[in-house]
């Protein structure tokens, strides 16, 4: 990972566990490594996921993006899920209205599912 986007990840991933570790203080609960864990990963995608969105309006930002193929994986992987998703929910919405249409033609009042 290159310093361009280690450096701003580190910060931000220490702001984030600060915040997290204040919280825990705050609130008298006990901190979980996990979630420290998680929250600097977390900084790191989104400095990464601004990287990669920045990079397609500016041409410069391009070198900066070497050695980051698990963030291109992740992306990948985010955008194929929720099209998927939302494709399968589109698809299933127009059956059931569909079917409320046959029902209401019908005039008989009883579900096509009954």
């Amino acid at each position: 990972m290159d310093k361009v986007i280690f450096i701003p990840s580190a910060i931000l991933g220490l702001i984030f566990v600060a915040v997290y570790a204040y919280n825990c203080h705050s609130r008298a609960s006990k901190f979980n490594h996990q979630v420290m864990v998680n929250s600097i990963l977390q900084a790191s995608g989104i400095v990464c996921g601004g990287l990669l969105i920045l990079s397609t309006f500016f041409a410069e930002l391009k070198q900066y993006l070497t050695n980051i193929d698990l963030y291109i994986l992740i992306s990948g992987l985010a955008v194929l899920v929720v099209s998927i998703q939302s494709a399968y929910n589109d698809l299933k919405f127009s059956k059931t209205k569909d079917n409320n249409k046959k029902t209401n033609q019908s005039g008989d009042g009883e579900s096509a599912t009954s």
